[in-house]
């Protein structure tokens, strides 16, 4: 039982480390019209089935294997959503329109 519960807090130290560390870029393009004035870029789109199935089990990694990451949707089933920290993160993201099928 200890070596069990060591190899989950190990993958989950190891997956958070290696989530947490994606680069941050910003984006700070202008959209302009042929009248070089600026335009507002669309909204992202939000993929509100998605969402609800990230909202309603996303512990268990359905929504990620519902976009076909299946290696993630297995170690988010495994660790259950990193107690709950990537689930959180991936239902953020779906909301802000960085994460669709």
């Amino acid at each position: 039982m200890r070596k069990l519960l060591f190899i989950l807090i190990a993958l989950m130290t190891v997956s958070t480390i290696i989530y947490a560390s994606f680069p941050v870029t910003e984006n700070n393009t202008v959209l302009v019209d042929s009248n070089n004035q600026p335009i507002e870029a669309p909204a992202p789109s939000v993929d509100w089935g998605l969402a609800a199935v990230c909202y309603f089990v996303g512990i268990f990694g359905i929504h990620r294997f519902m976009m076909g990451d299946t290696k993630n949707g297995l170690l988010m089933l495994f660790t259950l959503g990193g107690c709950g920290v990537w689930a959180l993160i991936d239902f953020i993201r779906i909301l802000m329109g960085d994460m669709s099928r």
